[in-house]
């Protein structure tokens, strides 16, 4: 009898360590990103071209700040370590596979973002031409050019 209850308590502790093979879902990892948020079309020259590229893997975040207008320098400048986490948070918290490759508005000489998400199992390229793509979008626009 002891030998039995010896047997059933240690099947019962094999069974309590055990994980399950697959996982229910496989969320990718956000590696990093690359935006450029282009000014050209927009009448004025005072809205800047940027450049960005955060990389999530190396905690960090370069942009690089333009003007049609070769008077203006070009500046670079970093996101904060919040800015780059809420920017994660973001990405991480949006279905990425249902947002559009292309967005559009009927209105002409709009400025045009480049957006490319890169995770762990691929890479996403959205065109934004007018700057009113779907959630996350906008809300990484305004991180970015720093509204």
């Amino acid at each position: 009898m002891q030998r039995l209850l010896s047997i059933l308590l240690l099947l019962l502790l094999n069974f309590t360590h055990c994980s399950p093979t697959t996982k229910p879902y496989n969320i990718p990892q956000v590696l990093m990103v690359e935006m450029n948020l282009s000014a050209l079309g927009v009448e004025s020259d005072n809205f800047p071209f940027i450049k960005v590229h955060i990389d999530f893997v190396k905690d960090s975040a370069i942009c690089t700040r333009s003007y049609y207008d070769p008077a203006i320098k070009e500046t670079t400048y970093s996101l904060s370590p919040a800015e780059i986490k809420k920017i994660l948070s973001l990405l991480q918290n949006t279905e990425l596979e249902k947002l559009k490759d292309t967005y559009t508005v009927a209105k002409t000489d709009q400025p045009t973002s480049t957006t490319t998400i890169y995770t762990s199992k691929k890479w996403f390229a959205i065109v934004d031409y007018g700057l009113k793509g779907d959630y996350p979008l906008q809300e990484l626009y305004k991180i970015a050019y720093k509204f």
